[in-house]
C-alpha cells in the first residue's frame, strides 16, 4: 500500500508539471519535480532558443535579400526548372510595368518574348550561363517604347545534387547607351556630310582654276565661292569646339553681371545685315524693371543671335516678323523668340535640339548655317543653370523661350 501511494504521487507530481510545462511553456529548474521533467523542460528550452535563433537568422537574410534586390539598378527574376517565375525584385517591375503580378506564371507568359524564353529554357536544359541583348518594345501609357536589355541567366543548383533548382535571371537596361551610340554615329555621319560638301566645292574649283587660266572676272566668281564656303567651314569648326565646351562637365563661363536689353540691342546691331536681307520686322519688347543678370555676356549673345537667325532663316517667307521679349517672374528671367513662320511639325520637336537635326534637311542646307545653332542654345541654357523650350504648333509659328535663374537676392 505505501509503494502505490507514493507511486500514486509521482505519477500526480508528473502530470502537475507536465501540465504547467504545456500552460506556461516553463517550469522552475529550482522545482523539486522528477529529474525526468526537469530533463524534458531543459531540452524543451533548448529547442525553443534554436528555434528563436533560426528565426532571427531567417528573418535578417530576408531582410538583408530584399535590401540588396531592392538597391540594384538591375532588374532580377528567380524562376523555377519549369520557368515560373518565383520572385521579382522592385526595380524589374518599373523597368517592364507589369500588368500583372508575374510570381506564379511562366516567363512566356509574363514577357510574351520568345527568345527570353528559348534563353531560359537552355539555361535549365544545360546548366550553362546564357547571355544575349534582347529588344523588348514596352507599353508607356498609349504607346510601345523599344528598348533594350542586356539579359543573363544563371542555373541554381541544389547543394550536392544533380540537375537545376532553378534559373536567376538578371536584366540590364542598356537602352540609353544604344541611343548614345546611335546619335555618335550619327553625329560623326553628318559631320563628314557637312565637311565634304565645302571641301568637294572647294576641290572643284582649284582644280579648275589649276588646269586653266580663266578670265580676271571668272577667277574673281571662283574665289568668292570658295570663300563663301571656306567661312562655312569655319564657322562649322568653331561651333563643333564651342559644343565641345559647352558639353564638358566643367564649360568656361566668364561670370558677370549685365542688362539683357544692352546684350539684345548688340545682338541686333550685329544682325542688321541680316535683317535687312531678309526683310524682316523685328520687335523688342522688354518689360520695365528688368533685373541684371549674372552670366557669360558672350555666350548670352550667341544664344540670342543662334535664335534671331534660325527665326529669320525659317520664318514667314511674306513679311517676316520676329518678336523678342524679355520678362522676368521672383526665380528667373524669361526671354522669347518668335516668329510667324510655318512652325515645327509635332513629330519633329522633341528632335529639334539635336546636333544637325533638320526640319526640312534639303531647305535647311539651302539656307545655311551648320546646324548646331540650336543645340548650342540648349547647351548654354543648362551651362547657367537654365533651360530651353519649344512652343510651336504647325502654321501657326515656333516660339523659343530661354529661362535662366535670377540671382539678385529676389528669390
Amino acid at each position: 500500500m505505501v509503494t502505490t501511494w507514493i507511486l500514486w504521487r509521482q505519477l500526480f507530481r508528473i502530470r502537475n508539471d507536465t501540465r504547467r510545462l504545456a500552460e506556461e511553456t516553463r517550469i522552475s529548474t529550482g522545482g523539486k519535480g522528477p529529474a525526468v521533467v526537469r530533463e524534458i523542460y531543459h531540452q524543451l528550452r533548448r529547442i525553443e532558443h534554436r528555434q528563436r535563433e533560426m528565426a532571427r537568422l531567417v528573418a535578417d537574410e530576408d531582410l538583408s535579400l530584399r535590401a540588396i534586390l531592392g538597391s540594384m539598378s538591375e532588374g532580377v527574376l528567380v524562376a523555377n526548372s519549369d520557368l515560373t517565375v518565383r520572385l521579382v525584385n522592385e526595380r524589374l517591375h518599373r523597368m517592364f510595368s507589369f500588368s500583372r503580378v508575374p510570381v506564379g506564371r511562366t516567363i512566356l507568359e509574363v514577357f510574351r518574348n520568345h527568345l527570353l524564353h528559348q534563353m531560359a529554357q537552355s539555361t535549365v536544359e544545360t546548366n550553362q550561363p546564357q547571355e544575349y541583348e534582347i529588344p523588348v518594345d514596352i507599353r508607356e501609357g498609349d504607346k510601345f517604347v523599344p528598348k533594350h536589355f542586356q539579359v543573363t541567366s544563371v542555373s541554381l543548383r541544389r547543394p550536392k545534387q544533380e540537375g537545376s533548382a532553378g534559373i536567376l535571371v538578371v536584366f540590364h537596361d542598356v537602352t540609353q547607351i544604344r541611343s548614345l551610340e546611335a546619335v555618335r554615329k550619327d553625329f560623326v555621319a553628318n559631320v563628314s556630310h557637312e565637311l565634304r560638301t565645302p571641301l568637294s566645292i572647294l576641290t572643284g574649283y582649284l582644280e579648275t582654276l589649276i588646269e586653266s587660266s580663266p578670265d580676271a572676272a571668272t577667277r574673281r566668281r571662283f574665289l568668292a565661292i570658295m570663300h563663301k564656303h571656306a567661312q562655312r567651314l569655319n564657322l562649322l569648326v568653331d561651333d563643333l569646339l564651342e559644343l565641345a565646351r559647352l558639353e564638358s562637365r566643367e564649360p568656361h563661363l566668364n561670370w558677370e553681371c549685365f542688362e539683357l536689353q544692352s546684350c539684345i540691342e548688340k545682338v541686333l546691331e550685329k544682325s542688321e545685315p541680316m535683317i535687312q536681307a531678309s526683310g524682316a520686322v523685328v520687335e523688342t519688347r522688354i518689360a520695365q524693371g528688368l533685373p541684371p543678370i549674372e552670366a557669360d555676356q558672350v555666350k548670352i549673345e550667341q544664344a540670342i543671335f543662334n535664335l534671331l537667325d534660325n527665326a529669320l532663316k525659317y520664318g514667314g517667307k511674306s513679311e517676316p516678323r520676329v518678336l523678342i521679349a524679355v520678362d522676368f517672374t521672383p526665380v528667373e528671367v524669361v526671354l522669347k523668340v518668335k516668329d510667324n513662320g510655318p512652325g515645327i511639325p509635332l513629330s519633329d520637336q522633341p528632335h529639334i535640339f539635336e546636333r544637325f537635326y533638320r526640319v526640312h534637311k534639303d531647305r535647311s542646307r539651302d539656307a545655311g548655317g551648320t546646324g548646331l545653332g540650336l543645340s548650342i542654345v540648349k547647351h548654354t541654357a543648362q551651362s547657367h543653370g537654365g533651360n530651353v523650350e519649344l512652343a510651336s504648333s504647325p502654321g501657326e509659328g515656333a516660339t523659343f523661350i530661354i529661362r535662366l535663374p535670377r540671382v539678385d537676392g529676389e528669390r
